[in-house]
């Protein structure tokens, strides 16, 4: 497929995971599963949500196939242009989604995400406690109005944050479906059903017609 449609696809996967990830609160109650849950989806959702996004451009990437070609331009460098684009139309997806949810979440859904903080933190400090209780010297424990503090919504502020990020984010996916190209291009992952322009001129005599013919 070509690349603005392999990333339009990959990229709706990635902002499903960003909704979820960022409007959880809204679909999951704090005393309705086990602490430890709630601790892991706390302290690793960020990181768990980067390497969805990732793992998607880097598919993208993967399902492209170069559909336009130009006169004289080698098929690696088509190829590598187009994993790029794929990858980065994911990015620019998801950077999107999360700079709308990060404005809803400041201002709409703010009083849904301090109560889901205030019901959440002592069930996390629990499982901390718990943890702690096994090991021989155990590090500091934060209290529940620490970790209710770091569960609070953001503010508006915070949006030109999330441009930041999605400047980052796009640079990040950008690189990662430019190494996909490469890789790509040097173990001939091309489409052996569509000729390089370059050699198909070279193949070509000066009065128009093929050697053989």
């Amino acid at each position: 497929m070509g690349p603005l449609r392999a990333g339009f696809v990959y990229g709706t996967v990635a902002v499903v995971v960003a909704l979820v990830a960022d409007l959880r609160f809204l679909f999951i109650g704090p005393e309705g599963i086990p602490d430890w849950i709630l601790t892991v989806i706390e302290d690793y959702r960020t990181q768990l949500a980067l390497a969805a996004y990732l793992f998607l451009g880097v598919l993208a990437a993967l399902r492209v196939r170069p559909t336009h070609f130009e006169p004289g331009v080698p098929y690696r460098s088509l190829l590598l242009r187009d994993c790029v684009l794929a990858s980065t139309v994911v990015a620019v997806m998801v950077g999107v989604t999360l700079f709308f949810v990060t404005a809803l979440n400041a201002t709409l859904f703010a009083d849904e995400a301090r109560d889901y903080a205030r019901d959440a933190a002592p069930s996390m400090v629990a499982y901390y406690e718990k943890v702690a209780g096994r090991l021989e010297d155990p590090p500091p424990l934060p209290s529940v109005e620490e970790v209710e503090e770091r569960l609070q919504p953001p503010a508006l502020r915070d949006l030109g944050r999330s441009m930041a990020n999605l400047v980052l984010r796009a640079i990040l996916l950008g690189a990662a479906g430019a190494l996909v190209g490469v890789l790509r291009g040097s173990f001939g992952s091309g489409d052996p059903g569509q000729p390089d322009p370059s050699a198909e001129k070279e193949g070509t005599s000066n009065d128009g017609k093929s050697p053989e013919g």
